[in-house]
C-alpha cells in the first residue's frame, strides 16, 4: 500500500481548498438503531451504532452515565459507505497538498473537513454534552506509516482539569481498521477523576493495569474526556494508520492557535451556528451551564 491507502482511486472534488474570496467581505480572526456491544481488549462495554444521517442527539442519559463513569465511549459508524471513503480520500489529498502541522487553519479551507466538522454524529454528541456552548477548539490530521517502532505508551492528559463534568472532548475519528498491530488508542477508564497526574519517566512509556484498548473500525469514533489518562500507539502493521482529532469543549475556553485568523472558506456564507461553533459569536449567557445539555437534563 502507498501513501495514499486503500482507496487511492476514489475520486474527490472535496478536497480541493475553496479558492474564489468572498468579495467585500471581512475576514473574522431517541437514537436512530440498536444498541450494540462492542469488545475492546478484554474488557465490554455499551455503544450506539448511529446512522449517519441521524439528526437527533446520540448521546442520552444512559449514554451519558457510562462517558461520565469511564471517561470515554465508542461511537460506531459514524462515518459509513461513501461517506467515509470520501473523507479518506480527502485526507490523502490534504495530507499531500499541506505542510505540517495539519490543523485548522488548513483543513477550514476545504469543504469536506468544514462539514465534517457540523456532521451530526460528531457536533450532537458534543452538543449533547456541551449544549449551546459547544465550540470546536482544534482540529488535526495525524498519520503514521507502517512499520514504526518506539515505545509502547506514551501516557498524557489533553487537558489536566479533571472533575465530575468534562471541559472538553477529544473525539478520534479512525480512518484504518484500528488492530493491535495498528497501535489503537488506549485509555484508563476512571482515570479522569482526581488530581493524581499520568506516569512520567519510564512507567510512561509502559502498559498500564486496567487499561482498555479501543477497538475500532473505520469510521468509527472514539470520544475522549480531555482528562481521561490515554495513550496512543506505534503502528507496527503493514498499513497506514490514519485519525481526525475533533477537539471540542465550552465556548468560553480559548481555541487553540486562537492568534491566527479562521480561514475565510470556513466563514463564507456561515450561519449563526457556525460562527459560534468556531468561537466567533457568543452563544447568549455564559454565566451558566446550559440547561439543554443532556447532562444537565435532570437539574432542571
Amino acid at each position: 500500500m502507498d501513501d495514499r491507502g486503500a482507496n487511492s482511486t476514489v475520486q474527490s472534488v472535496w478536497a480541493r481548498p475553496i479558492d474564489n474570496s468572498p468579495s467585500g467581505q471581512p475576514i473574522l480572526g431517541r437514537v436512530v438503531g440498536g444498541l450494540v456491544h462492542c469488545r475492546l481488549s478484554d474488557r465490554v462495554f455499551s455503544s450506539r451504532h448511529l446512522p449517519p444521517d441521524t439528526e437527533s442527539a446520540m448521546i442520552d442519559e444512559k449514554d451519558w452515565s457510562y462517558f461520565n463513569q469511564h471517561g470515554y465511549a465508542l461511537i460506531k459508524g459514524v462515518l459509513q459507505g461513501d461517506h467515509l471513503r470520501s473523507i479518506q480520500q480527502s485526507f490523502n489529498e490534504v495530507w499531500e497538498a499541506e505542510p505540517a502541522p495539519r490543523n485548522q487553519h488548513k483543513l477550514l479551507k476545504y469543504r469536506s473537513f468544514i462539514d465534517l466538522v457540523e456532521h451530526p454524529p460528531i457536533l450532537e454528541n458534543h452538543r449533547a454534552i456541551f449544549g449551546s456552548q459547544t465550540q470546536l477548539l482544534q482540529y488535526d490530521l495525524l498519520r503514521q506509516g507502517p512499520g514504526n517502532d518506539g515505545p509502547d505508551r506514551s501516557w498524557h492528559r489533553d487537558f489536566s482539569f479533571p472533575g465530575d463534568a468534562p471541559l472538553s472532548i477529544n473525539t478520534i475519528l479512525y480512518l484504518d481498521e484500528m488492530t493491535p498491530e495498528r497501535g489503537p488508542t488506549h485509555v484508563l477508564p476512571g482515570s479522569h477523576r482526581g488530581w493524581r497526574q499520568p506516569p512520567t519517566g519510564e512507567e510512561r512509556q509502559q502498559p498500564l493495569e486496567g487499561e482498555v484498548a479501543v477497538i475500532a473500525e473505520p469510521g468509527d469514533a472514539a470520544f475522549i474526556n480531555s482528562a481521561i489518562w490515554h495513550s496512543g500507539g506505534i503502528n507496527r502493521s503493514e498499513g497506514l494508520r490514519r485519525g481526525i482529532y475533533l477537539y471540542f469543549g465550552h465556548w468560553w475556553l480559548k481555541r487553540y492557535e486562537w492568534q491566527q485568523e479562521i480561514p475565510w472558506q470556513a466563514l463564507e456564507n456561515a450561519d449563526e451556528h457556525r460562527l459560534q461553533l468556531l468561537g466567533l459569536r457568543e452563544p447568549g449567557d455564559l454565566h451558566i451551564y446550559p440547561p439543554d445539555a443532556v447532562r444537565n437534563r435532570d437539574l432542571v
